[in-house]
Parts: C-alpha cells; structure tokens; sequence
C-alpha cells in the first residue's frame, strides 16, 4: 500500500486498555494497522465504519466491526469504558462522532481523540473537554495531536453536527433538487468535474454503433451523475460506492426513476460487482494524483476492465493534471482525451 499509516491512529491504538471499547474508522483508517490490536479476555472491541473497504479489512482480521454510516442506535447508550476516534475532515461527522461518544461512555469513560493540525484537533480537544466537563490540552507528537477525555457530567448542550444523520433536500440547480447529506464528499454542491462529464454526455453516447442500455456509475456520491445518465435510455443502471452516507443517498436519488432496473451496491471500487456494463461513468477520488496513491487507481481501472462488455466504453473525468492515459495503458487498447476544460479532462476507455 502506499503511504505510512495514520500516526494518530497509531498513537490512539497504543492507548486502548481494559474494558469494553468502541472505535470509529472512517477514511483516516484506509491503510491503518489493525493487526496492531491485541484483544484480551480483558478487552471487547466493536469497530464502526462508513467505508466498506475499511470495514472488510478490520473483519478479515477478526475485528467485529460494522459497516454503516456511523449509526449507532444499536448500541445501549453508557456501555463504553472508552471510544476512540481520530477526528474526520468534515466538522459536522467530527461533532456527530463525539456528540455520540458522550451519549455511549459510562460515567468516567474515556474519550480518546487524535488528528492533526490542520484537522482543527486543538478545537475539537477543546470542545469535547468542555462537553464532557473535563478541560483537557492535546499532546503534540510530531505532527499528531492525541488526547485523552474522560467523561465528568452526564447532561451538556450538544455539538452542532447540522443534523448529522438526515437526509435533507437541496436544490442544486433551477431543474435539480437531491437528497445528500454531510458526510458524503462534496454533499452539499454539483462537483464541477462530475457536471462537466454530464455535459459532454449526450456527445460520449453518440460514439455508440448502437445505444447502450446498461450503465454502471462507479463512485457515485449522492448519484449525481447516475441520476442525470438515467434519461438517454438506459435500461439497466447500477450506482456503486465505498460510503455508506453516499449509498443511503444515491438510493434515495434513484428510487424515482422509472422505467429502469436500478440497484444500489456497496462496493470498493466495483469489486463485488460481477455483470458487464455497455457504459461506465466515473469520477474517482484521484484528486491528490496517482503518486499519492497509486493503488487506487488500479483498483479502479483493474475493476473498469474487468466490468466493461466487450465493446463497451468507460468515460473517466480527472484533474487536468492526473496522468490517466498513462496509467491505462495496461488495460485497454483505446485510450482518447475527448474533452479539456483547463481544470478537468475527460478520458475515454475501450477494450
């Protein structure tokens, strides 16, 4: 894999010690060791992710952890001697997570929290001191911050987490409204490379001998792009993610349409899908380019062969600046740069 691991993951982890705990994993978790827990006869760990890919990892390790977008009504409110949580990029999953470790420890649990810097840790720490009573400074570990909150009051205003756990509508444009939420990337807007994909559409489909019918979205979001592919007739369309935020409004997004045999599938880069698509359509989360995280993009373009009918065609959109072409050649023999706006380019993939 590349990378290291998260350091704050790796400091959290040093500090699990007896007792019933709960960690929260979300994408600060994709390359984290947790081969590195050593559970006792002392020792109950439960682990909850919004990716599946992180979830399946922690499983294939004997980890019992749970695949959702951070829900948590299954579990009995104080029943946790310690939660532990490297704080997520979006502020209103960060309140949720620690709104929710307040409602989940014991009287005197310990709430453990890391991140860095420029993850807004040092306010977080502060925040989640004053919520559970118990002012607390972070320890600074080279880049990583980590510290440790233990649970003085049982009743507190709660963090504002923008009613982290609905779905609400938004109106995106005068003819689109969605239903998205915080939690899935770019919730609350129309992503600029996926609606320049949109917009060369109707051009990419007249490429076709004959109209295709069905259509994989691989990396959907919210189902942006799968709700607007949906009207050029498409009889057969599949919209895939990592994220269960996403999944749960994708599904919402396409239960609409009519007409079309439509399904929702939690998937790490299309791997357990297993049916041939006449048209993929992907913007894939590439945008700290190929030499940050090259494993990412095999998997997306090993699965996008795999997945591709025989005289069907992927279309991607990237950042100008991502060698995709590149990248490519190992798996398909038409390779085409069909659009460029300065900021993204549009690729198309054959076999």
């Amino acid at each position: 894999m590349n990378g290291a691991p998260d350091m704050s993951i790796s400091l959290l982890l040093q500090r699990i010690s007896q007792g019933n705990w709960l960690i929260v994993a979300d994408e600060n978790w994709c390359i984290a060791n947790w081969s590195s827990i050593n559970q006792s006869n002392k020792q109950t760990i439960v682990a909850f992710s919004n990716r599946i890919d992180i979830a399946n990892a922690a499983q294939s390790l004997g980890i019992d952890c749970r695949f959702n977008d951070f829900d948590f009504s299954s579990l009995q409110p104080q029943s946790f001697d310690g939660v532990l949580y490297r704080v997520s990029k979006e502020r209103a999953t960060s309140h949720h997570i620690i709104n929710s470790a307040f409602a989940l420890l014991k009287p005197q649990g310990t709430l453990l929290l890391g991140g860095e810097k420029n993850d807004g840790i040092k306010t977080y720490v502060k925040q989640a001191g004053q919520l559970f009573g118990n002012p607390v400074n972070a320890e600074k570990n080279g880049k990583a911050y980590i510290a440790s909150i233990q649970l003085s009051q049982t009743q507190a205003e709660p963090l504002n987490d923008k009613q982290y756990a609905q779905l609400r509508s938004l109106q995106l444009s005068d003819n689109l409204n969605v239903q998205s939420k915080p939690g899935i990337f770019g919730w609350d807007k129309i992503d600029r490379g996926s609606a320049f994909l949109v917009e060369y559409l109707p051009q990419f489909l007249k490429g076709y001998s004959k109209p295709p019918s069905s259509l994989l979205d691989l990396g959907c979001g919210y189902g942006y792009i799968a709700f607007c592919a949906s009207q050029y007739g498409f009889k057969r369309l599949v919209a895939t993610d990592n994220n269960a935020a996403a999944l749960s409004a994708a599904a919402k997004n396409l239960q609409a349409l009519s007409g079309i045999d439509c399904e929702v599938v939690a998937t790490d880069a299309g791997d357990q899908i297993d049916e041939p698509f006449d048209t993929i359509l992907c913007n894939p989360p590439f945008h700290s380019g190929f030499a940050v995280n090259d494993q990412l993009a095999v998997k997306f373009l090993n699965n996008c062969k795999r997945l591709l009918a025989p005289k069907g065609q992927a279309l991607f959109v990237v950042n100008t600046f991502i060698p995709l072409e590149q990248k490519a050649k190992p798996y398909f023999n038409r390779i085409e740069v069909l659009a460029n706006n300065r900021s993204f380019k549009l690729v198309a993939l054959g076999n």
